[in-house]
């Protein structure tokens, strides 16, 4: 039996313990401002006027200049001379590229990396036209081998790299001629073609190249069955003693030491130039960028360019706030789908983003089947802008239907919902669909004033169509291409997310709840998309975590930034000097140097990410980096 006075104390201490709890609740639910995005930046947005665009290229025979203002498309001219060509000025913000800039992949990848390089380009349908019609040298020549003609422009090109022209072949043209060609392959650095073909095991990345480190992209268990969609026959290229391979086949019958794996992508010292060949598509599509940003930066004893420093993660379609595809979802899950989402999907959600550090920018749909007969609910609404806004997430807006509506059908549908629900909410985010980019412009901007989506600034997609991956498609509207799907991450996607980290410092991990909402097989269940995204996440993206983790808004904020962006550099001495216009707060910037290190920085801050590799924050016009000599110790 317990005491009177052990009796009043226990009761006192349960009554404080319990008042203690009541006031926490109600005082997280009074200042929880859950009707404000804080994500979004209360400071006038940059628009598409202010964004950086190259200077239009010149010339009688010229073609008209491309929709972004990046390079021109020159007809060859067979009559045209070639004398005199080397003896131009040269520029370090042009690049020529022999190929199209409209017509062919490779064309597609120059366009949109020299904007994002600040580099005017300028494109010619054969070398021999572009030699003839050189004004001032180029500071790269990127060639689409298919526009080469191999009876006269080889010793022109190595009269071209005798000048000190570098050089990218960005892709190789077939074996047959290279071994026609004794000229061709000591261009390149190819010693010998030791077979016409042969099957790879593997792909072997080599360290220093791209941002992630070494990889080694090698079937050895089930699960990597699986992530290879690599190609795997190729030329056996071996290199010469003055090239530097990058990336290299794997074959396990070949020793490295004694038997050289078959080059794929390497540079090659000819003349007073490097040359620099790619034996594979891997310049085609959003890996390409990375893939020359860093090929351009191994012709330098130091190279600085800007990037986004951007990471989201975005939840398409989730929450749903109508109850949807019931009998499946009692059948599977024993609950509804707005029961699903509250009770299992989204505290699932949340630790997933607190262990990663990414924070979520979750596209909410009012409804993704149009002919249900279940009506969203305004308390839903409430009770999911309070929960995110504790999990410092971003709420922004999903149009997508199960039949395909158009994006003005489904915005008529919900107009209703948001008419009644009285949200003071700026939702800044709108996903589309694939094909929809086009319908989202002419929904968003002026002609969205007066309208629910009046507040929308970026679109989010995993299908830019004609436009860039990140980029504007009205005024005032960007759009940011989704790079990764949370649940997917083979070889290939692998590969691509270093190229992008490496050209931009930039991500965009879409985790899409439809397949939950409206599953084909086991594999859409939630409990097996959470094993992948999981280990996904929770894998993959460690080695870039030196990048900020943003929203949307976030990051929208700093694509815009970063387009509106224009830089010079210069070095004398230790000291490098680095020059911004188009400034508006802070911008980023990546410094890869060869062997040494940052002693100070004006104008800004710099924190190391890799090996010679730095990430520099900028917050004044004139910035200045005083390099010095590693003290690490490298043996060769």
């Amino acid at each position: 039996m317990i005491s009177r006075r052990n009796y009043f104390t226990i009761v006192i201490m349960m009554a404080v313990i319990c008042f203690l709890f009541l006031l926490c609740g109600v005082a997280r639910d009074q200042w929880n401002d859950y009707d404000t995005n804080s994500h979004v930046s209360e400071g006038e947005l940059l628009t598409q006027a202010d964004a950086w665009t190259a200077g239009k290229g010149t010339g009688e025979d010229s073609e008209a200049a491309d929709s972004q203002n990046v390079g021109e498309d020159f007809e060859a001219t067979d009559s045209q001379s070639t004398e005199s060509g080397s003896t131009a000025a040269a520029a370090s913000d042009l690049a020529v590229y022999i190929g199209s800039l409209r017509e062919d992949a490779l064309g597609d990848t120059v366009r949109e990396w020299c904007t994002y390089t600040k580099r005017e380009v300028l494109s010619y349908q054969s070398l021999s036209s572009w030699y003839a019609r050189m004004e001032e040298t180029p500071e790269i020549l990127l060639i689409n081998s298919d526009y080469l003609d191999y009876d006269t422009d080889v010793e022109l090109l190595m009269e071209i790299a005798e000048t000190g022209i570098s050089m990218i072949f960005c892709n190789l043209p077939d074996v047959s001629v290279i071994q026609e060609s004794e000229n061709l392959q000591e261009l390149l650095g190819i010693h010998t073609i030791r077979a016409e073909s042969c099957t790879l095991d593997g792909i072997q990345l080599f360290e220093g190249f791209l941002i992630g480190g070494k990889a080694e992209y090698i079937v050895e268990d089930e699960k990597d069955e699986e992530r290879q969609d690599l190609e795997l026959t190729t030329p056996w290229y071996q290199t010469g003693s003055r090239t530097k391979v990058y990336m290299a086949g794997m074959m396990e019958e070949a020793d490295s030491e004694t038997d050289p794996y078959p080059a794929l992508i390497w540079r090659s010292s000819y003349g007073n130039a490097y040359v620099f060949a790619v034996c594979g598509d891997y310049l085609e599509g959003l890996g390409g960028l990375g893939f020359l940003t860093a090929l351009v930066s191994e012709m330098y004893d130091y190279d600085i360019y800007p990037i986004v420093n951007a990471q989201n993660l975005v939840i398409v379609n989730g929450p749903v706030l109508a109850s949807e595809n019931s009998t499946e979802m009692q059948t599977i899950y024993s609950r509804d789908s707005d029961k699903l989402f509250r009770d299992v999907i989204f505290p699932g959600l949340a630790a997933i983003s607190e262990d990663s550090g990414f924070v979520m920018t979750c596209l909410l749909a009012v409804r993704t089947d149009s002919s249900g007969i279940d009506e969203p609910k305004t308390d839903d609404l409430v009770y999911y802008l309070k929960y995110l806004k504790e999990q410092s997430a971003e709420v922004g807006l999903s149009l997508w239907r199960t039949d395909g509506a158009s994006l003005a059908e489904a915005s008529s549908q919900d107009a209703a919902f948001w008419e009644s629900s009285g949200s003071a909410y700026q939702y800044s985010a709108l996903y589309v669909s694939e094909g929809q980019l086009t319908e989202a412009a002419a929904l968003t901007g002026e002609a969205a004033d007066g309208t629910y989506l009046e507040t929308v600034t970026t679109v989010v997609t995993a299908d830019t169509g004609d436009c860039y991956l990140l980029d504007y498609i009205n005024e005032t509207t960007t759009v940011q291409g989704i790079t990764s799907d949370a649940y997917s991450h083979t070889f290939s996607e692998d590969l691509t997310l270093r190229a992008l980290e490496t050209a931009l410092g930039y991500s965009t991990i879409s985790l899409d709840l439809t397949r939950v909402l409206w599953p084909e097989d086991e594999s859409d269940h939630w409990e097996n998309l959470y094993e992948d995204f999981s280990s996904n996440i929770g894998t993959y993206w460690k080695a870039f975590s030196d990048f900020e983790r943003t929203t949307l808004s976030e990051s929208d904020e700093r694509v815009r930034a970063f387009l509106a962006l224009d830089y010079t550099d210069t070095r004398e001495g230790d000291t490098i000097s680095l020059t911004t216009t188009g400034l508006t707060d802070t911008a980023w910037f990546l410094l890869r140097t060869d062997g040494e290190e940052i002693a100070s920085i004006e104008g800004g801050s710099w924190e190391e990410i890799e090996t010679d590799l730095y990430l520099i924050e900028v917050n004044e016009q004139n910035v200045k980096i005083i390099l010095e000599k590693s003290t690490d110790l490298y043996y060769y």
